[in-house]
């Protein structure tokens, strides 16, 4: 089971998340889609991917850890009058009863994932949840980001509260994340851990590699901060 779950900052995700450029994602996945096809995003966060999707004519749902960020999902189907089904569950180990044509998993959500038997556990679940010929689209981050991310701090203020965030490298393959939030003087912390990993380590024999970009391009230069994978079943 992932140990990562937000449970106050989802409350803050989605102005924090802003800043992020959704279209990017979606421009990239909507290659490997056709009209009415039906999506599913494993660790969805508050839904804003599965809603775009949904607006665009996808049938997506959503599929989270946190209990309180699958809350914050469905406040935001209710006010857009949608019909977004989201799930509680580990992506790792979930059944939704259903198959779908793609499935995606994106903001380094796999970098969660702690091993090798925790991917393979995913790689299962999904294959077991997508139709054939049907893809798996994710992204992890790049050696050269995690390079970046090795000692690193930020600090924003959002007007209704301030955040602190620092990432120290804990081990040659793992990442802290600790975020204090401040809200009017009223502050909790939350960690949350990341681990490095090569395109190599994600192979499995029940997929393809149809495509690897770097940084929404075309290929992959050395330089690039985000890996985008394209896999399909076989």
């Amino acid at each position: 089971m992932i140990n990562n779950s937000y449970k106050k900052f989802a409350y803050f995700y989605d102005e924090v998340m802003a800043e992020l450029n959704y279209d990017l994602w979606l421009e990239f996945t909507e290659q490997y889609l056709k009209p009415g096809d039906s999506i599913l995003d494993l660790a969805c966060g508050s839904g804003t991917f599965a809603t775009m999707c949904k607006l665009k004519g996808y049938n997506s749902e959503g599929l989270d850890l946190s209990e309180t960020i699958i809350e914050i999902a469905n406040e935001k189907r209710k006010l857009n009058r949608l019909d977004i089904p989201f799930y509680v569950a580990d992506m790792t180990n979930f059944n939704t009863g259903k198959k779908y044509d793609v499935i995606t998993c994106f903001f380094d959500s796999v970098n969660f994932l702690k091993d090798k038997n925790q991917i393979n556990k995913m790689f299962d679940c999904v294959a077991k949840h997508l139709k054939d010929g049907g893809y798996f689209i994710f992204d992890i981050f790049s050696k050269e980001l995690f390079r970046e991310y090795e000692k690193n701090e930020i600090k924003e203020d959002y007007g209704t509260f301030k955040i602190y965030w620092t990432t120290k490298k804990t081990s040659p393959t793992s990442l802290k994340h600790t975020i204090l939030i401040d809200e009017d003087g009223d502050e909790f912390t939350e960690n949350y851990y990341e681990y490095f990993y090569e395109v190599r380590d994600l192979v499995n024999k029940k997929f393809k590699a149809v495509k690897i970009a770097g940084d929404f391009n075309d290929d992959l230069e050395p330089d690039d901060e985000r890996i985008l994978l394209v896999y399909q079943k076989l």
